[in-house]
């Protein structure tokens, strides 16, 4: 396994090497960008040799194969990046674009592959701010956002999906229906179970983004929802009772200890935190 590892990250770097060399200019459009990364790859040192046309079928095949192998690594190869439960991770992407995870959260994208296609795949919440170029897709398993340049905070957790517009303009699709949105600054696309969006306007895109600055904030959500938000945020385990049809809106600052959260939380529905340890909390009514 180790030499396996070896290998793999040889190969990598080898690969690196390589497409650092091509001076890719993101900036470019993606045609006039494949257009120079082929006629790079295809140069070769000139050798005055006696003509041989076996020789030369044989240096074209090489050179097709070549071409082949290393565009079928640059579209295979996909970089994942976590924020695990309790942590927060900022990730900048090859065109310089950032983006900002939540805990609990993953993106993954294909880096040798981006000049042609900027997609990022989320699973979680993240905050983005993106470099203006050719067109940039956020996937999840609900919608797709696609943008040009702009910034704004994407939510997939489950059969929850909104996106929230700080910057520019964003264009929402949902998987499913196929229905799309176009929303601007301070505007909230939500999907819903008819499978529409609804569309929020004037929203407080600070307290969408407050989790960047360890703050919770939560407006008119569900008390289930908030105990996975705390879970995700301090690596905890809350186990509660079913069936508790009840909203909660709040804010806290990250610095208090998750029992201290809770038990503000559960007061007003005469709700009991047990500590069970340091990493387990019981709700009980």
């Amino acid at each position: 396994m180790k030499t396996d590892t070896k290998n793999n990250e040889k190969y990598e770097d080898r690969s690196t090497e390589l497409f650092s060399k091509l001076q890719i200019s993101w900036e470019s459009p993606k045609e006039e960008i494949w257009g120079d990364f082929s006629k790079r790859l295809k140069e070769r040192p000139t050798i005055k040799i006696r003509p041989n046309i076996i020789s030369w079928q044989m240096a074209a095949a090489a050179v097709l194969i070549l071409t082949i192998g290393i565009s079928f690594f640059m579209r295979s190869y996909t970089k994942d990046i976590n924020a695990m439960d309790g942590m927060h991770l900022t990730a900048s992407l090859p065109d310089g674009s950032t983006v900002y995870l939540n805990a609990g959260s993953k993106i993954s994208y294909k880096p040798y592959w981006w000049f042609m296609d900027r997609i990022v795949d989320l699973d979680g919440e993240a905050f983005f701010e993106v470099k203006k170029g050719e067109t940039f897709r956020v996937e999840s398993p609900i919608g797709t956002t696609e943008v040009l340049g702009t910034s704004f905070n994407v939510m997939s957790r489950g059969r929850r999906y909104e996106v929230t517009c700080v910057t520019g303009k964003v264009k929402v699709e949902a998987n499913s229906t196929k229905q799309s949105v176009i929303i601007h600054p301070a505007q909230k696309a939500s999907f819903q179970k008819s499978g529409q969006f609804k569309i929020e306007e004037n929203v407080n895109t600070e307290n969408t983004r407050a989790w960047m600055s360890n703050r919770l904030v939560f407006t008119s959500v569900s008390l289930k929802e908030v105990f996975e938000e705390i879970e995700r945020q301090y690596k905890v385990e809350i186990i509660s009772p079913k069936g508790l049809a009840l909203q909660y809106t709040g804010s806290f600052e990250k610095g208090n200890s998750a029992e201290e959260i809770l038990g503000l939380i559960c007061r007003p529905f005469n709700l009991k935190v047990e500590k069970k340890s340091d990493k387990k909390f019981l709700i009980l009514r």
